[in-house]
């Protein structure tokens, strides 16, 4: 597999903007078999994830697609950080988007992760 992944992570990240909200979370949640191997595409990852433009996606998905960033947010938090990707996590947490199960969960994987 090799660089062929970097050579066209920024077609796959595209996905992030397709109309329909299915589409983009599968990109997101397979995001989740991709992160553990490709430490060095972290940035872009992060930078596609936080640029996902909500307004244009169904209310009834923000939750969800919301949630499937979050996990893979945690996930990259681990060996990568930026205050940018720490205010988006911080402004979930503290929003309106999430009920009190799901931020409860997001907390649980912060603090199994040790961050």
């Amino acid at each position: 597999m090799g660089n062929k992944l970097e050579n066209t992570i920024d077609e796959y990240l595209e996905l992030l903007k397709d109309e329909k909200p299915i589409t983009i979370r599968q990109c997101i949640q397979s995001l989740d078999k991709i992160v553990p191997y490709k430490p060095n595409i972290y940035d872009k990852i992060v930078e596609a994830l936080l640029s996902i433009d909500f307004s244009g996606i169904k209310q009834t998905m923000h939750k969800s697609i919301l949630l499937d960033i979050l996990k893979i947010l945690v996930v990259i938090r681990e060996k990568y950080s930026t205050d940018e990707m720490d205010s988006f996590i911080l402004k979930a947490l503290s929003g309106e988007i999430l009920d009190k199960k799901s931020k409860k969960y997001i907390e649980e994987l912060l603090k199994s992760k040790k961050i």
